[in-house]
């Protein structure tokens, strides 16, 4: 519970301070998983092959999606190859959950920020509801409000051949990352959601980490150019 309040709390002030800051950051949950049996399995320089959802609503935004996947891999040391010869196969998943309303007040002697409403992420892992937050802060008498979404992405890696005899492979390694904000602006805030999820590729963080991520990241800029 105090870890939820936390991060609420973290957040809120983040969106406070990012008015002061000339580059905006974007903060990052992630969280690596691998087979417990069979930790490590991603063996340095293996080859990579990225697998489209044939079923994807914007098959356009899929192919932009595993050409910056494939970007990542190579600049991680991961050369990409085809279907017949791979060592690993990478899937990936993303969305945004609903919006959900955030209102601020601050008095003029001393500020609070308010959570309302449920916190829930729609997308992979299950997130359930949220406790309110309110904590004090000393700034100027003011009050707002601001609509967040929850933006995520899941990739998950399985070996080669196991996937080409079997078309099924159990995951080698899975990462989640997700964040919180107010743009809604899915196919940009995924370059940060890619840059955050591969600084933790192939590991077992054992739990979710933070990554903060500028918006004039060079990773992130040379995904996008």
């Amino acid at each position: 519970m105090q870890k939820h309040i936390s991060f609420l709390a973290m957040l809120l002030i983040g969106l406070w301070l990012s008015g002061c800051s000339s580059v905006s950051t974007y903060t990052v949950r992630v969280n690596g998983y691998t087979d417990p049996g069979k930790p490590g399995l991603i063996k340095p320089g293996g080859s990579f092959y990225v697998m489209e959802n044939p079923e994807a609503k914007n098959p356009l935004l899929e192919k932009e999606i595993k050409e910056k996947l494939n970007k990542l891999l190579l600049t991680h040391g991961y050369p990409t190859t085809t279907f017949e010869k791979a060592d690993y196969f990478l899937f990936f998943a993303y969305g945004m959950g609903e919006p959900r309303s955030v209102i601020t007040t601050a008095p003029d002697y001393y500020g609070s920020i308010g959570w309302g409403g449920g916190y829930g992420w729609g997308g992979w892992g299950g997130w359930g509801g949220g406790p309110a937050v309110s904590i004090g802060i000393p700034w100027g008498g003011s009050v707002d409000s601001a609509t967040l979404f929850d933006r995520w992405l899941l990739i998950k890696v399985v070996e080669g051949p196991a996937y080409r005899n079997e078309k099924t492979s159990p995951p080698v390694w899975v990462g989640e990352a997700r964040s919180v904000g107010t743009s809604s602006d899915l196919r940009l805030v995924l370059n940060y959601l890619l840059v955050a999820d591969f600084k933790e590729f192939g590991k077992n963080t054992g739990k979710a980490v933070t990554v903060e991520i500028k918006a004039d990241n060079p990773e992130v800029y040379s995904l996008t150019h």
